[in-house]
Order: structure tokens, then sequence, then C-alpha cells
């Protein structure tokens, strides 16, 4: 494999844990209850603490095979958490928000099943093309995250 390749996975491997780490917040809130905006943010942070944890367990790409392998990784955490964070009922004033932020994650998922999709045709270029938009994606979500009074969700 050519030095550009390698450096374009190593570069996209980052991109895919950000994306766990950006859209990978949520929890569980049985009661129905809305909850308040720090409770909203706490929850939200201390379910992206464990995605972080899952995603930095995986292994690193050295390969576009191995990207498209950690991208098949990456994809049910993501649904997981995309599920959670559907569970979570944010105050009614940041509903807005967290909607929109909800809709940007629903994106980033798309982002990174692309870049997958590219990986496993390895094909660079592809990946490369793919990770230019997810990337201001994951710092929309990252911008959503801290209006939303979080500080674990909108790091990278």
């Amino acid at each position: 494999m050519e030095a550009g390749t390698v450096l374009r996975v190593r570069r996209a491997f980052p991109l895919l844990l950000a994306v766990v780490l950006a859209g990978g917040c949520g929890s569980d809130s049985s009661s129905g209850e809305r909850l308040t905006r720090e409770q909203y943010a706490a929850k939200a942070d201390a379910i992206c603490s464990k995605y972080t944890q899952k995603a930095n367990a995986l292994a690193k790409p050295a390969t576009l095979s191995d990207l498209a392998d950690v991208s098949d990784q990456v994809i049910p955490l993501l649904h997981d958490a995309r599920g959670e964070l559907r569970d979570l009922r944010p105050p009614q004033h940041e509903e807005a928000t967290a909607n929109a932020w909800l809709d940007e994650f629903d994106v980033i998922v798309d982002d990174v099943e692309k870049i997958r999709d590219a990986a496993k045709k390895n094909d660079a270029a592809a990946v490369q093309a793919a990770a230019t938009p997810a990337l201001q994606h994951d710092r929309r979500a990252n911008d959503l995250a801290t209006q939303l009074g979080m500080t674990v969700c909108n790091r990278d």
C-alpha cells in the first residue's frame, strides 16, 4: 500500500472515533418525564464516556481493509447510541436544539457508512471525499452538544 493511502486511513480512523463520540450519547429516560438541562447534559455525557471507552478499544486500522472492518464495528455502536439518544427527553425549551443534534447524528451514521463502503472498495479517494463532509457534520454535532450543555459529547 502506498504511503499516501496509509496516511488517509490513519486520518480516517480518528474521524470514526470522533463520530462515535459526537453522536454516541444518550440514556434511557423510562419515566417519560422531561429532564432538566443539567440532567440531559449529564446523562448524555455519561453515555459518551461509555462509547468513548468502546471506541478506544477498537483496533487502529493500517489499511483500507482494516478501516472497513473497524467501520463495521463502529456502525452498531452508532445505532445503539442513536437508540439511546432517542429515549432521552430534553427540556422543552431545548427540544429544537436536541432534535437538530439527533438529525446531525443520523447524518453522521450515513457518513460512516459511506466511509466504510469506500474502504471496502479499496477506494482511498472516495474515503477522503466522504471524510470531508463527515468532519463538517462532526463539528456541527459538537457545536449543538455544546449548546445543550454537554462537556464530553462535544469533544473529538
